[in-house]
């Protein structure tokens, strides 16, 4: 070890980051009808198969890229899921699909489901085994992929751009959500076209958008955080801030649909960076132990609990430093005020915000049963260090009691903590 490394060992200075973006991206209104050009620089050969959902087929979202697909040259199939979320036994029978066949690409339209299922395909049909000898927690390393590119219809999620894909799979407790991870999930290509995102229902606006709000915050409040990834998450914030109530309440606008587009892409980007790991904080540790089990929609969990987060976290110094940034990208006015007035701003504008695209801002508007707080408490705490490591990214230590305050606060709701 030298000189240098002696005095800065244990300090922050002396972490080695790895700086890294994901994937290719192609960005635009316009960008789908030109996926096929793209797709001849990516892909095996000229066989293509399109995973998406029944609706959005039914309502033609996909014609735009398939039809370029098909003037580029490629034999396109269609897979289409009726399932809402990627459940372990349903994404098998693809993978069966596909590895039957000589795709030489996957193509994933649709929302944060639906591309999580087209990057789970494209690897399991190159990788040796099942599916479950690769989910967290395992380690197991993936070995191959097909190539594919993802276009997304929502703005949230921001799986184009990461290289996890979520599963989730059966367990004593009920289903649970799971995932691979590794730089073989990514994507060899996103396309993002805002106008793909225009036709969206105001509710699944309201709730991916929440989503796309918890990954970029969380980020910024990770104690794995540095300046390159607050610049982006920062922003991203203040885009998320700036245009989800127009998007939900005046759905055609397609500038507000752009900077949707754009948040959700950095959020992505940002929770793949290996030395920020945004959803190792408290808020996804929380919300995926909820939401497959009660059946509330991922983003919709996240927004619920991304204020109570806030909450939890704000006796921590490097937690309020954070929260105050946050408050000023979603543009509060912290002038003259003390440090946990200025904090304390995040989390009554992320509750107007919730308010304002009219979502719950307590968990009993999900109907989860009071009594099940215990049970859903010790559940969390075991699962935040097995799965997600969570004391090396949570600011705030956590405890049996603390988290049974945190979830006993988010059941009552804003009127529970005085803001």
């Amino acid at each position: 070890m030298t000189e240098f490394n002696k005095v800065f060992e244990g300090h922050w200075l002396s972490r080695i980051d790895e700086y890294r973006h994901t994937p290719r991206v192609n960005f635009g209104v316009g960008a789908a009808d030109k996926v096929g050009e793209l797709a001849k620089k990516v892909a095996k050969n000229t066989k293509c198969i399109i995973i998406t959902d029944k609706s959005l087929r039914k309502i033609g979202l996909i014609e735009r890229p398939r039809k370029s697909l098909e003037n580029a040259g490629f034999t396109v199939d269609i897979f289409e899921s009726e399932a809402k979320e990627p459940v372990l036994e349903e994404v098998k029978k693809i993978i069966n699909v596909v590895k039957g066949k000589d795709y030489g690409l996957v193509v994933g339209i649709g929302g944060g489901a639906v591309m999580d299922r087209a990057k789970i395909v494209a690897v399991m049909s190159e990788t040796s085994g099942e599916l479950e000898e690769y989910v967290c927690p395992s380690t197991k390393p993936l070995t191959g992929s097909k190539p594919k590119i993802l276009i997304p219809t929502t703005s949230g999620t921001g799986s184009e751009c990461s290289n996890t894909a979520v599963v989730i799979v059966p367990n004593v407790i009920g289903p649970i959500k799971t995932w691979i991870t590794g730089d073989l999930v990514l994507a060899d290509a996103a396309v993002i076209d805002p106008s793909l995102t225009v036709g969206l229902p105001p509710k699944v606006t309201a709730g991916s958008g929440m989503d796309a709000l918890s990954h970029t915050a969380e980020a910024v409040l990770s104690l794995q955080a540095n300046p390159f990834s607050d610049a982006l998450s920062l922003k991203a914030v203040e885009l998320v801030s700036q245009n989800l109530r127009t998007a939900y309440h005046q759905g055609n606008n397609i500038e507000a649909r752009w900077n949707m587009s754009l948040a959700s892409s950095i959020g992505g980007t940002i929770i793949s960076y290996p030395w920020v790991a945004g959803p190792a904080v408290l808020c996804h540790v929380a919300s995926e132990g909820i939401s497959a089990k009660y059946g509330i929609p991922h983003g919709e969990a996240c927004g619920v609990l991304l204020p109570f987060v806030y909450w939890y976290n704000l006796p921590d110094a490097f937690a309020k430093r954070k929260l105050i940034k946050i408050a000023e990208s979603m543009g509060e006015d912290v002038f003259g005020l003390d440090a946990k007035e200025a904090a304390q701003k995040a989390i009554t504008a992320t509750f107007d915000l919730l308010e304002d695209v009219d979502l719950p801002t307590n968990l009993k508007a999900y109907n989860i049963p009071e009594k099940d707080i215990p049970a859903i408490s010790e559940y969390i705490l075991t699962r935040a260090e097995e799965m997600y490591s969570m004391s090396k990214y949570n600011p705030r230590k956590a405890t049996l009691e603390n988290i049974k305050e945190f979830f006993n606060k988010a059941f009552k709701g804003r009127e529970s903590i005085g803001l």
